[in-house]
């Protein structure tokens, strides 16, 4: 995560999903697409507003979304999410064949132009949300599966 929250954009993705998966019995879809993207332009609203809402503090909020991302890694292995241009991929991509040629490391990897935070936000007003970055499509299971490919 960089040190300034990310930038917000309206409509979410995934609204039809959220729909579905909200939809109660005997509402239409539209309708609840209609609720959904009510509630998600308020909620981007007071976030891009910096509007606080009772206890609620979307300053705060966002900075310790960057806070609390995900960034330790287990099973002795690094693993990680690289923001960077295609020259920087690319140059990345020759280091890790160069030192894996030398039997040095194994590596997998995968390359995407979009990443994914998944959020776990049991409260908005305390410090106890935790979120979860990784490459779109699969970043990380993509890499794995790179990795197992390449085994002696």
């Amino acid at each position: 995560m960089p040190r300034e929250p990310p930038r917000l954009v309206w409509p979410p993705q995934g609204i039809d999903l959220k729909a579905r998966a909200q939809r109660r019995s005997g509402e239409s879809l539209s309708v609840r697409k209609a609720k959904v993207l009510a509630w998600t332009l308020l909620y981007y609203l007071v976030v891009r507003l910096k509007v606080s809402v009772g206890r609620f503090s979307p300053a705060k909020y966002m900075k310790e979304v960057v806070e609390n991302s995900d960034f330790r890694k287990f099973d002795d292995m690094l693993r990680m999410v690289i923001d960077g241009t295609p020259a920087l991929a690319d140059e990345i991509e020759r280091t890790l064949a160069a030192s894996a040629a030398t039997g040095a490391i194994r590596f997998g990897l995968h390359r995407h132009d979009k990443a994914m935070m998944t959020c776990f936000t049991p409260s908005t007003v305390e410090a106890n949300h935790v979120h979860f970055i990784d490459g779109a499509l699969g970043g990380y299971t993509r890499s794995a599966v790179a990795l197992k490919a390449n085994r002696p």
